[in-house]
Formats: C-alpha cells, sequence, structure tokens
C-alpha cells in the first residue's frame, strides 16, 4: 500500500473535520483530470470518424479504445466528484459519520454493510477512485499517442 493510503487514525472530531477538508480538496482535483480527458476523448472521437480510410491499421482502434477509456475516465470523474462534495460536507458538519451513514442509507447510497467505518478509510477508497481516473486518463494519453505515431 503507498503512501496515499495510509491515513493515520484521527484523534477527535476536528480532526476528522479537517481530514475531510483536505480530501474534499484533493479530490477537488479530479475535475482538472476530467477536463483534458474529455478533450482526448473528442479528439479521439473526431479522428476516428473523420479518418478518411487512409487509415487502414490500428490508429482508428486504438482512436476508439481512447474513446473507452475516456467514458471509463468519465464514470471515475462523476463518482470522484460526488465524494469531494460529500467530503466537504462532512467538514462542515464535523465529520459526523453516524448521521451521515443513515442519510446514505436511507437514500440507498450506501451498503448497510460500509456503514460505520472511520473516516480514514473512506479517504482511501475516494483516492482509488481519483488513481483509477488519473489511471483512465493515462490510457488515453497512450493510446492516442501510438496511433499519432501510426497514422503518420
Amino acid at each position: 500500500m503507498n503512501s496515499l493510503h495510509r491515513i493515520p487514525k484521527a484523534s477527535g472530531a476536528s480532526d476528522d473535520g479537517r481530514a475531510a477538508t483536505i480530501a474534499a480538496a484533493l479530490l477537488k482535483q479530479g475535475s482538472r483530470i476530467d477536463s483534458l480527458s474529455r478533450i482526448l476523448t473528442g479528439v479521439a472521437l473526431l479522428a476516428a470518424l473523420l479518418d478518411p480510410g487512409r487509415n487502414t491499421g490500428l490508429a482508428v482502434p486504438l482512436c476508439i479504445g481512447a474513446v473507452g477509456a475516456g467514458l471509463a475516465q468519465l464514470y471515475f470523474a462523476v463518482r470522484v466528484g460526488f465524494d469531494a462534495a460529500l467530503f466537504g460536507g462532512l467538514a462542515g458538519d464535523k465529520a459526523d459519520l453516524d448521521s451521515f451513514d443513515r442519510a446514505m442509507g436511507r437514500l440507498g447510497l450506501m451498503p448497510q454493510a460500509k456503514a460505520g467505518r472511520p473516516l480514514g478509510p473512506r479517504i482511501a477508497g475516494a483516492s482509488r477512485l481519483m488513481a483509477l481516473q488519473g489511471a483512465a486518463l493515462g490510457v488515453q494519453v497512450v493510446l492516442l499517442a501510438v496511433a499519432a505515431s501510426l497514422a503518420r
């Protein structure tokens, strides 16, 4: 497990509130990943659709793969953005996790088995989603770079 996922135990509600604030600020940076990925998804889609038929090799399938990676990134971006808003709300509520769990359960957004977890594992889970979001962007970049080199 890398250092991003090792969250020290909080010693009190104020520490949990600060940790939630920091997590929200970190997760909000996922919007930058999303913006870049959306641009790359558009470029990949245009390249695949507007290919004049010259590239019968792997360029078009690689562009389609980049669009798929962009859609995966979009899924993670929605989840990361939602988590950023939730952690921001937790920070304002002094990290009242019991009330939060009840509300999430009532809305059907959290399985009962996940209720009652400390804040650290929740932050680690959200950080993993952001890492997956970044990985999807990385896949897009690699696929488009290879496609561009093959299209020459």
